[in-house]
């Protein structure tokens, strides 16, 4: 009788946890990494020099101000090498933060990021250099 009452505890025991692995793993899909937890970074498609390219065509300097600095952009590279989550963490001022959102919301897409094999989603931080001498 014992045995029949260890075994149907240690059945259901199992059970239990082998429904809360198959959760956690149905919800790694959200799971934002960041630079540091990934095995390879995403990427531009082209890489920088095409990344360098892309701003530089894209990216309107303003007018009629002298702006000497950066936008500290901030997004995430989706599994399908979209991004989203678009936003500034520092810009130079004089509207360079919202033409650093609209350029980034026109970017072709990138490479995903990579964790053991597999493509996932990574916040991703670029400096937009912002040089305008009137």
């Amino acid at each position: 009788m014992i045995n029949k009452i260890t075994f149907a505890i240690f059945f259901l025991l199992t059970q239990a946890s082998f429904s809360q692995v198959n959760k956690v793993e149905s919800t790694t899909d959200a799971t934002i990494y960041f630079s540091n937890q990934v095995s390879a970074l995403p990427q531009f498609t082209g890489g920088n020099v095409a990344l360098d390219n892309f701003l530089k065509e894209n990216f309107v300097q303003p007018k009629n101000s002298i702006v000497n600095g950066e936008v500290l952009v901030s997004f995430v590279v989706e599994i399908n090498g979209s991004l989203s989550e678009i936003g500034i963490l520092s810009d130079a001022g004089f509207g360079t933060g919202d033409e650093a959102i609209r350029v980034m919301s026109t970017s072709p897409s990138w490479i995903p990021g990579i964790l053991n094999g597999n493509k996932v989603r990574v916040q991703y931080l670029l400096k937009i250099p912002v040089n305008n001498q009137p």
